[in-house]
């Protein structure tokens, strides 16, 4: 099976996409550990593990149908006030 460039271009979007929510749930992790709440931050511990777990998917997806997969930068995240 071989991709279309279009269908290709659209779930390289969605890797990148599920990739940056991780990267969100991370900084919410980061966020309620600072302020001592373990059961938050494991909370989003477990939900950005599962967005990897989507992303790989994609990911061979992607390359079983010949594709590349190309990862674009995560923009940094702010810091809560």
């Amino acid at each position: 099976m071989r991709l279309k460039e279009k269908a290709r271009e659209a779930i390289n979007s969605q890797v990148n996409a599920e990739l940056y929510s991780s990267y969100l749930y991370l900084s919410m992790a980061a966020y309620f550990e600072s302020i001592n709440l373990r059961g938050f931050a494991n909370w989003m511990k477990v939900q950005a593990q599962e967005e990897l777990v989507h992303a790989a998917k994609f990911f061979a997806y992607v390359n079983a149908g010949g594709g590349r997969v190309l990862l674009r930068a995560a923009a940094a995240t702010e810091p809560a006030p």
